[in-house]
Order: structure tokens, then sequence, then C-alpha cells
């Protein structure tokens, strides 16, 4: 399903989604198609479920023109633990 049919029939909606077909630009990763899971209308439940998910199933609000994320890439950095010098 395409992000712009979702919004139509579903506005102002929080919406759990399933990313299908994606591709990145740069630091976003562009959603092409997705599958609905779920529409979500407490806004806390929304915010519930998107800590809990993971892979390719997040949580969006329908009011987006677009459905891109951020992709954020966490530096491992291996060295010294400073609390164990400081005891």
């Amino acid at each position: 399903m395409k992000w712009n049919e979702i919004r139509e029939k579903y506005p102002n909606k929080f919406v759990l989604l399933k990313a299908l077909k994606s591709h990145v630009n740069g630091n976003k990763k562009i959603v092409d198609e997705v599958a609905l899971v779920k529409i979500i209308q407490n806004p806390k439940e929304a915010n519930e479920i998107l800590i809990r998910s993971k892979g390719d199933t997040f949580v969006f609000h329908t009011s987006k023109d677009e459905l891109s994320l951020t992709i954020v890439q966490n530096h491992v950095y291996r060295g010294i633990n400073n609390y164990e010098n400081s005891i």
C-alpha cells in the first residue's frame, strides 16, 4: 500500500506500519510501500508501541506528507574504561 492511500483513508491517526519496499537517500530511509498493521487511537499507546518496535515495523502519524525515517548510526568505541581507572 502507498503512503498517500493510508493518509487518505486514515487522516490524523497514528498507524503501525511494516515497510515492504524502501530505499536510502543520504541519511534518510524513504519508505515506498507499507503494510498497515494497526490503527492506533491513543497517542500514549502509539508511543509505547513505537518504543517496542523493531526492524521494519514502526509507528507514524498520517499528518506527515512524506514517509521517511532518519538513519542514526551508533558508533562503538573500544578503549579504556575510565570508571575502572578511578577506583
